[in-house]
C-alpha cells in the first residue's frame, strides 16, 4: 500500500511540475513538405537540436543524417502558419535560406544577438552506405542572416586540423558576440566554441582572424558512463564535455563559460577572455555537483532571471539553478518532469524570454528506438514563470 501511495504522489508532482509549461509541438513521426511520401522514411526524421526567432516567429530544426533515406537535414517551421492547439504535429518545411553549397548534416542551429543563424554542418552521415549519397566533406560553421529576405548566407568557416577532428563528436555549440551594438560594424569581433564529446574538446573559433583552435582539459572528460532506461530496457553512453551556455558579459565583453559533461553531473565554468586568446592556460572552476541521476546533454542561461536550465537525459525533467545560490542539490529545482519526456537534447531561451526545450527519444546509441506514443516533443514557457515558487527563483 505504501509503494502505490508513493507512486501515486510521484505522479501527481510530476503533473504539478507540467502546470505552467505549454506543448508546442509533438510528433511521433514528421512529414516534410514538398518531399514525396516515397522518397524518405519519417519515422528517421529525428531532430535533434532547435532554435527559435521570436522576430519572425520561425523554429529552426536541425536533423542529422543519423539515419537513412533522411532527405533533408535542416528544417523550419512557421509558428504563425500552425497553431500547435490545432495542429500540433505540422510538417516541417525545408530551410528556405539560400546556402552556397549543400548541408551534409546539421545537429543543432543557434541564433546569435545579430540574428544570426549559425549552424555547424559536420560534412560526414553516420550511415556509411549513405555516404555515396552525400560524400565526406569538411565540418563547417555557417551563418545565415534573419534581417534578409531569404536567409542569405554571410559567413562560412570550414574546421581542420584538431579542431576538425571526429567530428561526429560535436556537441552542443554557442555563439559569443562580443558586443551586440556593433552588429553591423565589419570588425565586429564575435568567438563560437563548440564542444567534441568523443574527444574530450572544446573547439575555439575567431570569426574576425579567421582561426579555430582544439583545447583539452580534464574537467572536459565524462566521469563514468550514463545509464538509463528506454521501453523497459536498459542503455549506457559515456560523452565528454557536451553543452555548453555563456553568462553575462561584463564591462570588457568577457563572459561565463558554464560547460558540462553528458556522463557528469557537475558543472564548471571558464572565463571566455582566456577561451578567446589562443594559447591561454585554462583555469576552469569546479561550480558544484546538482546530485543524482541529474546528467544533461544541454543547457541554457536565462539572463533575466539569472537562471541555468539543464535539459536532462534520463530522469525525464527539466532543472533549473540560481547562479546566485551555491550549487548543490539542494538548491536544484525541477520546472518540468514528464514520463513521456525522453532524452532531453536541447534547450534554449529565446530574444523574448522564453525557454524552449526539446526530447526526441534517441539517445547517442546505436540501436533505433521505436515507441508507441510521440516522442519529439517541443515544449516551451516563460522563464519568469517557470521558475515561478522553486528553487532557483531567487
Amino acid at each position: 500500500m505504501k509503494l502505490i501511495l508513493c507512486v501515486l504522489a510521484c505522479l501527481s508532482l510530476q503533473v504539478a511540475f507540467s502546470d505552467d509549461v505549454g506543448r508546442a509541438y509533438e510528433w511521433s513521426e514528421i512529414k516534410l513538405v514538398g518531399v514525396r511520401p516515397n522518397a524518405y522514411d519519417s519515422r528517421n526524421i529525428v531532430p535533434t537540436g532547435v532554435a527559435y526567432d521570436a522576430a519572425s516567429k520561425m523554429l529552426f530544426f536541425g536533423i542529422p543524417r543519423i539515419y537513412s533515406r533522411v532527405p533533408i537535414t535542416f528544417a523550419q517551421l512557421s509558428t504563425r502558419s500552425y497553431n500547435s492547439a490545432e495542429i500540433p504535429n505540422p510538417p516541417l518545411d525545408k530551410f528556405s535560406g539560400k546556402s552556397k553549397q549543400p548541408l551534409t548534416s546539421v545537429y543543432q542551429p543557434v541564433i546569435d544577438d545579430c540574428r544570426r543563424l549559425w549552424v555547424l554542418d559536420v560534412g560526414i552521415v553516420e550511415i556509411e552506405s549513405e555516404r555515396k549519397t552525400y560524400p565526406i566533406r569538411k565540418p563547417s560553421l555557417i551563418a545565415f542572416d534573419l534581417t534578409k529576405p531569404n536567409y542569405p548566407e554571410i559567413h562560412r568557416y570550414e574546421l581542420t586540423g584538431e579542431a576538425g577532428k571526429n567530428p561526429l563528436g560535436y556537441g552542443g555549440f554557442a555563439v559569443d558576440v562580443v558586443n551586440p551594438k556593433r552588429c553591423s560594424d565589419k570588425n565586429e569581433k564575435t568567438y563560437i566554441y563548440i564542444a567534441n564529446f568523443d574527444e574530450n574538446s572544446l573547439i575555439v573559433y575567431d570569426k574576425s582572424k579567421g582561426q579555430a583552435w582544439s583545447l583539452k582539459d580534464d574537467s572536459f572528460k565524462p566521469e563514468g558512463v550514463t545509464t538509463f532506461t528506454l521501453n523497459g530496457k536498459e542503455h549506457k553512453f559515456k560523452a565528454g564535455i557536451f553543452g555548453i551556455a555563456l553568462g553575462d558579459r561584463n564591462k570588457e565583453g568577457n563572459r561565463p563559460a558554464y560547460y558540462l559533461a553528458g556522463s557528469s553531473t557537475k558543472l564548471y565554468r571558464l572565463d571566455t577572455k582566456l577561451l578567446k586568446k589562443k594559447g591561454s592556460k585554462l583555469e576552469p572552476k569546479l561550480i558544484g555537483d546538482r546530485g543524482f541521476k541529474t546528467e544533461a546533454i544541454a543547457l541554457a542561461y536565462d539572463p533575466e532571471t539569472k537562471v541555468l536550465f539543464f535539459a536532462e537525459a534520463d530522469s525525464r525533467q527539466v532543472s533549473c539553478w540560481n547562479i546566485k545560490h551555491e550549487l548543490k542539490p539542494e538548491n536544484v529545482g525541477v520546472i518540468y518532469a514528464n514520463p513521456n519526456f525522453n532524452f532531453g537534447t536541447d534547450i534554449m531561451v529565446d530574444s523574448k524570454g522564453f525557454l524552449w526545450f526539446m526530447s526526441n527519444g534517441q539517445p547517442p546509441i546505436d540501436e533505433k528506438m521505436e515507441y508507441d506514443v510521440p516522442q519529439i516533443r517541443l515544449m516551451k514557457v516563460k522563464t519568469k514563470r517557470a521558475i515561478r515558487g522553486e528553487k532557483c527563483q531567487g
